[in-house]
């Protein structure tokens, strides 16, 4: 995983999830977001994250999500970002952690349609079942690449 979030601190934050998703109150969704702002470190969750929160994802993911922080540049080597990318192919992280390194990838990469390569490489000229191995080469050729300029008439 990409922190370690004590069994604590998720329970703390799975628990206000469920009491704003459970709450009516304005005043006390209110409180309860700035409470689990302050647990989290994060200024950027909102109480309506947490609104029938079941109908796409489960209380221990949505609160794993909120306990990540939020990626930065890291520089990381390409032997770093082809395990990271074969993770995610072989799907062995959770799906908050997906999200969270697909992040890292476009961060890292700076290609805006990361996600693109590894789920629907026919998108970006590559064969529809194409391998992880190969997926890898092409994010590296792609991302060194420069924009794409376009003219007006």
């Amino acid at each position: 995983m990409v922190t370690d979030v004590s069994d604590e601190k998720l329970e703390q934050v799975k628990d206000i999830i469920e009491q704003i998703a459970g709450s009516r109150d304005e005043a006390e969704i209110k409180e309860l977001e700035a409470s689990l702002r302050e647990i989290t470190g994060r200024s950027d969750i909102s109480a309506s994250d947490c609104f029938e929160y079941w109908s796409h994802t489960s209380l221990t993911d949505l609160a794993m999500t909120f306990l990540l922080p939020e990626p930065a540049k890291q520089g990381l080597d390409d032997d770093r970002l082809a395990e990271i990318i074969e993770n995610i192919w072989f799907a062995r992280y959770s799906s908050p952690e997906t999200d969270y390194q697909l992040k890292v990838l476009k961060i890292e990469t700076g290609l805006s349609n990361i996600s693109d390569y590894i789920y629907y490489p026919d998108t970006v000229g590559l064969d529809p079942d194409a391998g992880v191995w190969t997926i890898i080469e092409k994010i590296f050729e792609d991302r060194n690449k420069p924009p794409i300029a376009l003219t007006g008439n």
